[in-house]
C-alpha cells in the first residue's frame, strides 16, 4: 500500500507515525507544504495536495490532525483520506468537509466522536492515541532538561529509581510540562449584561466541582446562546456570532488555567514543584512565587527527560477534552513516568487507577495524593512501572495503525 503523508503544519506525531509506517512495510511518499494563510480555502494548496495524489498514485492520504482542506482533494480524487488527531477539541470554524465519504476522520476523545455523530457527521471515529516507546526508551537523563526562567523556594531533593533495569535520577519532585492556557471568557463577560454574566459565571463554579462530565454542553442551550448573541450585536452590530462550541471552548479553557495555576499554588507551598511552559503572563508570575519556572522543552528530547526525572508528572486535563486520554498522558507513561491526571472516563476505562495510574477528583484529592505518593517511593514506582507496560501492549503505534487501516477497509 502506497500512503501519502501530508506535513501541512508542524506537528508532534508526524516522525513517529511515518517512521512505524516504514517498519510495518508500507510506500510512504512525505511530503511537506507551505503553511497556508488560509487554512480551510487556500486553493493554491489544494492543487498541490491534488496533484500530488494524482502523481504518486497512492492509496490514501495521511496527516496528523484533521485539515479540511486535504479532505477536499482527497474527495475530489475519490481517494481515502485519513486523518489521526491529537488536538481535542478539533479548531475547526464549521463542520464542512468532513462528511465526506472518502474522509476517516480519528479522535482519541470518544466523547467529541460522539457529538460529531449527533451533528450527523459520521466519518468520525473513535481511536485512542499511542506512544512511541521505542523512541522514548532511548533518552538518556542526566542532563538539566531546560534552563530556569525563574525559580521559586526550590525544595529540591535527588533519589534514584529503576524502570526497567534502567537506573534514573530523579530531579523533580513534581513537575507539570504544558500552557497554563489562556482564555477569551473574561473579555465574553465584560460585554454580557448582568443575566448572562450571571448565568456563565454558574456555569464555571459548577463544572470546577465535576470531572469526568462536561455539563456545559447540556446547559449552553440554544436558546441562551441565541439570546447571548442578540445581547452581544445590540451592544456592538459589527461583532461576529459566538459558536456554541466557541463558548464551551472559552469555558473550558478558562477553568483550565484556574485548575492548573490552583493545583501548583497549593503544591508548591509542600514539594518542589516546577513548571515547563512558556508565555507565562506577568501579572501570573507573582502567583507562582514557589515554583520553580523552566523554558519551555522540546518534544523529542527535552519532554521526556522531564517525564522520566519527575517523580510524579501532573495532568490538569483540558477541561474541553471531555473523556479521552491526552498526548501527555501516553508520553508520561510511555516514558515510564508516574502520571497524576485529573479523572478522565477512558482513563479509568483503559487503565487500572491505582495500579497503572493515579486519578484525583479534586483539588483536595489531588494534594493529598501527590504527598503520599512522594513519601512512599516503591508504591509509585510500581505504579509508573505498571502503566509503562500497559501503554507498551496496548498503545503502541503499530497496534493502532492497524486499527486504523482496518477501520479505513484497506487492510483485513
Amino acid at each position: 500500500m502506497k500512503i501519502l503523508f501530508a506535513n501541512l503544519f508542524v506537528s508532534f506525531t508526524s516522525n513517529s507515525i511515518v517512521g512505524y509506517l516504514k517498519k510495518m512495510g508500507y510506500e510512504v511518499v512525505e511530503k511537506t507544504y507551505y503553511t497556508p494563510e488560509d487554512t480551510y480555502g487556500d486553493e493554491r494548496l489544494l492543487n498541490m495536495i491534488e496533484k500530488d495524489v494524482v502523481a504518486t498514485r497512492c492509496d490514501c492520504v495521511f496527516t496528523v490532525n484533521i485539515w479540511p482542506l486535504a479532505a477536499r482533494a482527497c474527495h475530489n480524487k475519490r481517494v481515502p483520506y485519513i486523518a489521526w488527531s491529537y488536538d481535542s477539541p478539533q479548531n475547526l470554524p464549521t463542520n464542512q468537509d468532513l462528511d465526506y465519504d472518502t474522509n476517516f476522520l480519528f479522535i482519541f476523545d470518544r466523547a467529541e466522536v460522539e457529538l460529531y455523530h449527533k451533528e450527523g457527521i459520521e466519518q468520525v471515529y473513535h481511536m485512542p492515541l499511542a506512544a512511541d516507546i521505542e523512541r522514548w526508551d532511548k533518552i538518556k537523563t542526566g542532563s538539566s532538561a531546560a534552563g530556569k526562567v525563574s525559580t521559586g523556594s526550590g525544595k529540591n531533593a535527588s533519589t534514584e529509581s529503576k524502570i526497567d533495569g534502567n537506573t534514573i535520577g530523579k530531579k523533580y519532585d513534581v513537575s507539570l510540562l504544558g500552557t497554563l492556557y489562556e482564555s477569551t471568557l473574561p473579555m465574553l463577560l465584560s460585554g454580557m449584561n448582568e443575566y448572562h454574566s450571571g448565568y456563565v459565571s454558574g456555569l464555571v463554579e459548577a463544572q470546577k466541582k465535576i470531572y469526568g462530565y462536561f455539563l456545559v454542553d447540556d446547559l449552553l442551550t440554544d436558546e441562551f446562546m441565541k439570546s447571548l448573541n442578540q445581547q452581544f450585536r445590540e451592544k456592538n452590530p459589527k461583532m461576529g456570532e459566538v459558536s456554541k462550541k466557541q463558548m464551551a471552548y472559552s469555558i473550558g479553557s478558562y477553568l483550565t488555567y484556574i485548575e492548573r495555576l490552583s493545583l501548583l499554588r497549593l503544591l508548591g507551598s509542600r514539594a518542589d514543584v516546577h513548571l515547563f511552559s512558556s508565555k507565562i503572563k506577568e501579572e501570573t508570575l507573582p502567583l507562582l512565587k514557589d515554583i520553580s519556572i523552566h523554558d519551555w522543552v522540546s518534544y523529542e528530547e527535552g519532554m521526556p527527560k522531564v517525564f522520566k526525572e519527575s517523580k510524579i508528572n501532573l495532568n490538569p486535563s483540558l477541561r474541553v477534552i471531555r473523556s479521552g486520554i491526552s498526548l501527555r498522558c501516553m508520553d508520561v507513561l510511555g516514558c515510564g513516568g508516574f502520571l497524576l491526571s485529573s479523572y478522565q472516563p477512558e482513563m479509568a476505562e483503559y487503565f487500572v487507577p491505582d495500579e497503572e495510574v493515579v486519578l484525583y477528583d479534586s483539588m483536595e484529592d489531588a494534594v493529598e495524593k501527590t504527598m503520599f505518593y512522594l513519601e512512599h517511593d516503591d508504591i509509585r514506582e510500581a505504579i509508573a512501572h505498571n502503566g509503562y507496560e500497559k501503554v507498551k501492549a496496548e498503545f503502541n503505534y503499530p497496534k493502532q495503525l492497524k486499527q486504523v487501516f482496518k477501520t479505513v477497509g484497506l487492510e483485513s
